[in-house]
């Protein structure tokens, strides 16, 4: 363990449900040292997570959420940057990455693509994944921009970006909020890591997105369907929280018999039935 990176993760609701459990202890099991950030009482922690108080990284009884979804990726996408910026040895990670292989020691950068364009050779950074050293352009690119709430992203898309100025200019600037999704996540770590050249560390997507979010259920079907879509080099698979709401639609809460998932629940020893997920359950908690 001593020669493996620590990796840090955030929850904010109630009980951790079989997905998260398996994920954190899918990190455990390598070796790493594994905390699990909260605000309050969390149950279901599997045992060797070290459970800190997120205030410690960014106090606040206040949790920033997507207008539509409610969501609190938003204040997550927040607190992942304060995080590794407060302890450079850290790698953020989210509670729907499950780890297939340990992270080596000494990646000063740690992140990839999600998306890879054949076109122009470049594609979207996922920040599931994330560390960048203190004094990285990018990270303290990323501290400033997220410090206003009412942001004008220049680097977004024109089509994007008129609205945005419009109600700015009439005097109604539209909040980070209703804004697209992932403009303090994905398209903002991906925007900062291009403007500061920083992108060339980002690893491919069979690193840490061998399965696209659109490919997501694959995870509930035979294990080789997602085994064909790992190579030698892949370190982590983005399990996609959404996931959770087709187990609790269409499986009473919990994966199928002998599909992907269930067969990584029973490698780590995890019990879904006894942490299940139902309807309600996921929203306003972090994806």
């Amino acid at each position: 363990m001593a020669d493996l990176p620590p990796v840090g993760a955030l929850w904010i609701g109630g009980s951790l449900t079989w997905l998260e459990q398996l994920c954190l202890k899918s990190f455990i099991d390598q070796g790493h040292q594994t905390i699990l950030y909260t605000y309050g009482e969390v149950k279901g922690i599997p045992e060797g997570v070290e459970v800190r108080d997120a205030n410690a990284v960014l106090p606040t009884d206040r949790f920033i959420t997507h207008e539509k979804s409610g969501s609190v990726a938003l204040f997550s996408d927040l607190f992942r940057f304060h995080m590794i910026a407060k302890d450079p040895d850290i790698i953020y990670v989210d509670t729907d990455v499950y780890s297939v292989r340990p992270f080596p020691r000494g990646e000063s950068h740690v992140f990839g693509y999600e998306t890879r364009s054949s076109e122009k050779g470049e594609g979207q950074i996922n920040g599931a994944i994330l560390r960048m050293p203190c004094e990285s352009p990018a990270l303290q690119g990323l501290l400033e921009f997220t410090r206003d709430e009412y942001p004008i992203p220049e680097w977004l898309p024109r089509k994007r970006l008129v609205g945005i100025k419009e109600r700015a200019a009439a005097g109604n600037p539209m909040h980070v909020s209703e804004m697209p999704w992932g403009i303090w996540g994905p398209l903002g770590v991906t925007a900062f890591l291009r403007q500061t050249g920083e992108n060339k560390y980002a690893r491919s997507t069979d690193v840490y997105y061998p399965v696209h979010f659109a490919d997501r259920r694959i995870f509930l079907k035979r294990p080789m369907l997602t085994r064909n879509h790992l190579t030698e080099d892949t370190r982590c698979i983005h399990l996609w929280a959404p996931i959770k709401r087709f187990c609790a639609f269409m499986y009473d809460g919990i994966p199928p018999e002998n599909s992907y998932l269930d067969l990584l629940l029973k490698k780590h020893d995890i019990d879904p039935r006894e942490s299940p997920t139902i309807a309600q359950h996921d929203r306003g908690i972090l994806e």
